[in-house]
């Protein structure tokens, strides 16, 4: 029984649904998976048909962004093959170096360093984010060379001997896309 089906179950069998208790994630799943319409969903939700689209289109959840989520998340076999030829275009020694350089931007470059070496009192001189930025795109050159080599034995020991030795009182990690995600969705729409 999916979703809806129980939902419907529940009212008929006399319980309210709240239109406050339709999150977002339920709101996607109805709409998206189970391909109930916003006239469906606001007849569970016994409210107008426009408050269901209204929450609906505030929250993102259309069929242009679902498809480009499936997309962007290879979800389906197209999007699967599409995603691994660019993994094979990207992943090749002629652009270790322009991987190397974009990640250590991406990640390191473009953050709190640069506060630092622009900031007035002039905690990093010009020679110092030289040293950092050579050091660092030349070590990530080389865990990409691992991984574009395959040589996932040598990638194995570098992450656990480098895990086992420092960082053991650093914070999780948190996956932070620095609004890539949009960037590409943007690039898209206005195509």
């Amino acid at each position: 029984m999916g979703l809806y089906e129980e939902l419907k179950t529940k009212k008929e069998a006399g319980m309210s649904l709240n239109i406050e208790e339709l999150t977002p994630e339920i709101l996607r799943r109805l709409f998206i998976e189970e391909e109930k319409s916003d006239y469906l969903n606001s007849q569970l939700y016994d409210v107008k048909e426009s408050k269901i689209s209204y929450r609906r289109k505030k929250h993102g959840i259309t069929i242009r962004n679902s498809i480009l989520d499936d997309f962007l998340l290879a979800k389906t076999e197209e999007a699967m093959k599409i995603n691994e030829r660019y993994r094979d275009k990207l992943l090749v020694d002629e652009n270790l170096t322009m991987i190397s350089k974009a990640i250590t931007h991406f990640a390191f470059r473009n953050g709190p360093i640069e506060d630092m070496h622009a900031s007035p009192n002039n905690q990093l001189s010009q020679e110092d984010m030289k040293t950092l930025n050579k050091f660092m795109v030349n070590n990530i050159a080389y865990v990409f060379k691992l991984i574009i080599e395959n040589r996932w034995i040598e990638l194995d020991f570098l992450i656990k001997h480098t895990d086992m030795m420092y960082g053991h009182d650093w914070d999780n990690a948190e996956p932070d896309d620095g609004d890539n995600r949009k960037i590409i969705e943007m690039m898209i729409k206005m195509q």
